[in-house]
């Protein structure tokens, strides 16, 4: 696993760069970290300027009292003044996150926590920061907008309604891949659709769209194309048994309450004299499918992340149980717990990556990862030679 095994050095140039990343003023714990990573983590993290448009203030837990002590080894606060000087930091009591600290660090201990720490104010290059800014705002003022808009701004509907029919086929299967999202997209596109048919009758109206609406309702293409397109993906999907148990049960539920509706208008048409035979057809259509899917057999959407997501949680439960265990811990389950930031970052890259559109449209069980079948052994193996 190339985040859960990280060595010493690793995790520390891997802290290095989520330093230099931030923005703002941080605080770090370095339990478990000895000389050598600390001395990686400071040259990594220090010897450069940062970018950044203000000086921060990084602050490093080096030690403590008697509950937490066992978690530091004594010499910690020797290690970071001695990584820190070896990069031309220089140390002052009176150090502060101001521009003329840049390059100090100072040690304190909170006698309030009780914590020991050693904070540091980086050389900072701003110029540098100030040049990025700029060409961003070159960048935002080049983008293409539609309806007051970036690009990667639109919800998926507004995307969806502007791109051509190939585009929105492709876009469909990589961020709609589950039955679930893709009703979501279809009922968001149909709002769309009936936002066009008021932009239409306010036009008839002699009635001015905004230029963002104007903008909108021109870069439209084949909306009731794709509408139908969708609406017989979701149909094939029903058909074709490729719903979870979750969606098949939220489709019962949903299609019987249409039944209950239609029997409803028949009685009323019946006492009113008027024809039903359409409205009884429709009441047939929906008991099959009914039918239908409670004999169909559901799927289970495996994602290819899901093993190292299953892996990773239980990790993060083992490194829990240490952190509430009592008394002192030993020097590896420290380092063992050092590696809990990096878990949870990772943990939620990989949970960010199995997203796609209208993810707080799939049933909950569905987001619930059971643990993917075992591997099946080569065939030589199972056969024992």
């Amino acid at each position: 696993n190339r985040t859960t095994d990280l060595n010493p050095r690793e995790m520390a140039l891997a802290l290095a760069k989520e330093i230099r990343a931030e923005q703002d003023d941080q605080d770090h714990d370095l339990a478990g970290y000895g000389a050598s990573a600390i001395s990686d983590l400071m040259a990594a993290a220090f010897k450069d300027p940062i970018v950044a448009p203000k000086m921060l203030r990084i602050s490093f837990t080096v030690g403590g009292g008697k509950k937490v002590r066992q978690k530091y080894g004594d010499d910690m606060p020797k290690y970071c003044r001695d990584a820190l000087r070896a990069i031309g930091f220089e140390e002052d009591r009176g150090a502060c996150a101001v521009m003329e600290c840049a390059g100090m660090y100072k040690y304190q201990h909170n006698t309030d926590t009780d914590l020991k720490a050693i904070h540091v104010f980086p050389r900072i290059d701003t110029a540098a920061a100030a040049a990025q800014a700029a060409a961003g705002e070159e960048e935002e003022d080049d983008e293409i907008k539609i309806g007051g808009m970036k690009l990667d701004e639109l919800p998926p509907a507004h995307l969806c309604t502007i791109v051509s029919i190939e585009t929105f086929g492709r876009l469909v299967a990589a961020q709609c891949p589950s039955f679930s999202q893709k009703r979501a997209l279809l009922k968001a596109m149909k709002e769309m659709s009936a936002q066009f048919a008021s932009f239409e009758e306010r036009m008839t109206n002699m009635q001015a769209l905004t230029p963002e609406e104007d903008e909108l309702y021109n870069s439209a293409q084949n909306l009731p194309e794709k509408l139908s397109d969708l609406e017989k993906q979701l149909e094939g999907m029903i058909g074709g048994g490729h719903l979870t148990r979750a969606e098949m049960d939220n489709m019962i539920r949903d299609f019987s309450e249409k039944v209950l509706q239609v029997e409803e208008a028949i009685t009323k048409a019946m006492e009113a004299g008027k024809p039903v035979t359409k409205m009884e057809a429709a009441r047939k259509q929906l008991e099959e499918k009914i039918d239908h899917l409670k004999t169909a057999k559901p799927v289970v959407h495996r994602r290819k992340n899901d093993r190292e997501i299953l892996t990773l949680r239980k990790q993060l439960k083992e490194l829990e149980k240490i952190e509430s265990s009592k008394g002192m811990l030993p020097l590896e389950e420290i380092k063992k717990l050092n590696q809990k930031p990096v878990i949870i970052a990772r943990l939620a890259e990989l949970e960010e990556e199995g997203k796609g559109w209208f993810d707080d449209a799939i049933p909950e069980k569905d987001r619930v990862i059971q643990a993917p079948p075992a591997e099946k052994k080569a065939a030589a193996s199972a056969g024992g030679g």
